[in-house]
């Protein structure tokens, strides 16, 4: 009855003037964050009306996915509570939209919602993995990689961070809190304890559901590698083979440290990273070493390939000389 009376007392439009079967305009949310009515937005939008009468056959797809994009967190939060049918729907336009599109929601979700949208999403991948291994599809062993989990790519890493400690500690799920592992940036995995507050039992049991990628951890931030061995001292198993990794990893950190000496250049100076700088400074280095560093600065977009291929081939040479057949092979095409 309390909900019926609810519905009744629901405008016939919202505060732009469109109905329930109309799409949202695009500039509803920001026009809505603009104004002091925040505190009456139940009253003043109607988006969660259009997405239930979506599920009901009521309305069309364009209505209901304008009105997904364009309702507030708050009201998401609401609809995805309300049912499985309604939680369902959040997943699948969380699947189909553009990340960016969908951050700002991501960001302003409760861990509880975004819990319950990732163990749905996780399991399915769970159920398809086998047939994308015997694809061998590079999207079987990255949950990441999958359209309907890409928007997790550019959500900030403290929500990532929040969502790690909560399935860690509240929901013991290891296995699937060891994933965002794999999305972290370095800075953020090299003081991984600053930023998840995990005992030690807890963080040896993230780092081992990640079985062998478990060694690319101490690869992504060489600068965790001391703490993984002392964190792993009693396992002989993992404990030996961290040892083993004991020069890849400097020569990691080594990479790590010179591109990002390069980048810190361009940031200060403002100037572009050009060919001769780069070959004057890299001069004289292991070839190998090199390529890894350049990899690195194209990779980060410092770098366009052909601006790679020639410098790889400058530094391979040891001379400038290589430009001559470059330049030989313009011409001759």
């Amino acid at each position: 009855m309390e909900k019926e009376k609810q519905k009744n007392n629901k405008p016939n439009k919202c505060f732009l003037d469109t109905h329930i079967f109309q799409a949202c305009p695009d500039n509803c949310k920001s026009n809505l964050i603009a104004n002091p009515w925040l505190g009456k937005i139940a009253t003043l939008c109607i988006a969660k009306e259009k997405m239930i009468s979506f599920i009901n056959g009521e309305n069309t797809f364009t209505v209901a996915v304008t009105a997904f994009l364009q309702a507030q967190p708050l009201i998401v939060e609401e609809f995805a509570n309300e049912s499985l049918a309604t939680l369902d729907l959040v997943r699948y336009f969380f699947s189909i939209c553009e990340p960016n599109d969908i951050k700002e929601t991501v960001e302003n979700l409760s861990i509880e919602v975004l819990y319950k949208l990732l163990i749905i999403d996780y399991d399915n991948y769970l159920k398809i993995r086998d047939m994308l291994k015997s694809k061998k599809s590079p999207q079987a062993n990255n949950y990441f990689a999958l359209k309907s989990s890409k928007f997790w790519t550019v959500v900030s890493e403290k929500k990532i961070c929040e969502m790690i400690a909560y399935l860690a500690k509240e929901k013991k799920e290891f296995t699937l809190a060891s994933q965002f592992l794999l999305i972290l940036s370095p800075d953020i995995i090299s003081e991984f304890g600053k930023h998840v507050d995990l005992d030690e039992e807890q963080e040896r049991a993230l780092y081992r559901s990640l079985e062998d990628n478990i060694y690319t951890i101490p690869l992504i931030s060489p600068k965790i590698y001391e703490h993984m061995t002392i964190l792993f001292k009693d396992d002989m198993e993992i404990f030996f083979i961290l040892q083993t990794m004991e020069e890849l990893v400097k020569r990691r950190a080594k990479v790590d440290e010179i591109t990002n000496s390069f980048i810190s250049y361009h940031t200060k100076t403002g100037q572009k990273l050009s060919i001769q700088w780069i070959y004057s400074e890299l001069y004289g280095l292991e070839y190998e070493l090199v390529v890894e560093v350049l990899n690195k600065l194209m990779e980060r977009t410092y770098l366009t390939i052909s601006e790679k291929t020639t410098l790889q081939g400058l530094l391979k040479s040891g001379n400038m000389d290589f430009m001559k057949s470059v330049k030989q092979e313009i011409l001759n095409s």
